[in-house]
This record gives structure tokens, C-alpha cells and sequence, in this order.
């Protein structure tokens, strides 16, 4: 995967009982669980529109190799393509987290879920991790069309390239 749970520890994009290694709580191995569902679900829809169709099939595919063989050998160029898009992916992650996180698909309907805490409106956190998604894939967009960047056919969506506000407009 292009991505793992440490990207969600600490920092803006923290989530809480999040966590590597060692599970300190039983909510922890729930919480990983939801980010990997999330990463892994998202991840090709993600490449798809950053890389275009298909440099995202070839780039899904070499990931894939590499977390199914640890001594699976890598690509250079490939290898810089996917450091640059580690950031910029697990933002577009947590703005999608963000987007489900407080309701929950029963039979009859979605239900807000209940917790401790008070909750309060994601949507100025999801404008900004989108926002700066959009600055760090501006970079990788403009670096894959010049001469440091040796993989051609880098086709990026403008939807990714594209800043939103509170109004998600």
C-alpha cells in the first residue's frame, strides 16, 4: 500500500487510538482497521486521478508486488513517484475519513454515532487537508513535467488540482 496507519499518529492528521505496534487499548485494532479499509479502498481511485489511468494501473501494480514480496525489487523512479505521493495521499484519506466519521449506515438509515465527546462539523478540517492535497500534488504535478522527473504519461485530474472552500464548492 502507498500508505500506512503511522500517517495518522500524530500531527494535523491525527486520529485518535491510532496507533503502531502495540494495541494499548481493544478500540486501537478497530480504529487500524478502519484506516487500512480506507487506504485500501481509496488508494487506486487516488493514483487514477493523480497518475492517470494507466500509469495508476502500472503504479498499483508494482505496490501491490512489493507488499506481497518484501524482496521484490524496486524501481527507482517508480520509488521517488510513490515518496512524493505519500503525504498528498494521506490527506485525501483523512478527508474522507473525516467526511463518514460520525454516522453509520444501519438497515433503516444512517444514525449519528454516540461518544463521550462533544463533535463539532469536519468541514473546516476536510477543507484544509483537501487544500493542502491540492498544494502538494500542484508540486508533484508540476515536478512530473520537468526534466527531473524520467516517467512520462503523468496525467493529473484537475478535480486534484483544485481548491475548495467551507461550502465544499
Amino acid at each position: 500500500m502507498l500508505i500506512d496507519c503511522s500517517y495518522f499518529i500524530d500531527g494535523p492528521r491525527h486520529i485518535q487510538n491510532a496507533t503502531l505496534g502495540k494495541m494499548p487499548n481493544p478500540n486501537a485494532e478497530e480504529v487500524n482497521a478502519a484506516i487500512k479499509a480506507y487506504i485500501k479502498i481509496f488508494q487506486r481511485p487516488f493514483l487514477k486521478g493523480v497518475l492517470g489511468v494507466t500509469f495508476a494501473r502500472s503504479l498499483d501494480t508494482y505496490l501491490k508486488t512489493l507488499d506481497d514480496n518484501e524482496g521484490a525489487e524496486h524501481d527507482m523512479e517508480l520509488d521517488m513517484i510513490i515518496e512524493q505521493l505519500r503525504e498528498p495521499f494521506a490527506n485525501y484519506v483523512f478527508y474522507k475519513i473525516l467526511r463518514d466519521g460520525n454516522s453509520q449506515a444501519t438497515m433503516t438509515g444512517l444514525v449519528r454515532l454516540k461518544c463521550a465527546n462533544d463533535y463539532v462539523s469536519p468541514i473546516r478540517r476536510q477543507v484544509s487537508a483537501w487544500n493542502d492535497m491540492v498544494d502538494m500534488i500542484a508540486d508533484f504535478s508540476a515536478w512530473s513535467k520537468s526534466d527531473n522527473c524520467y516517467v512520462s504519461g503523468i496525467e493529473t485530474d484537475s478535480n486534484f488540482l483544485t481548491k475548495i472552500n467551507n461550502l465544499n464548492l
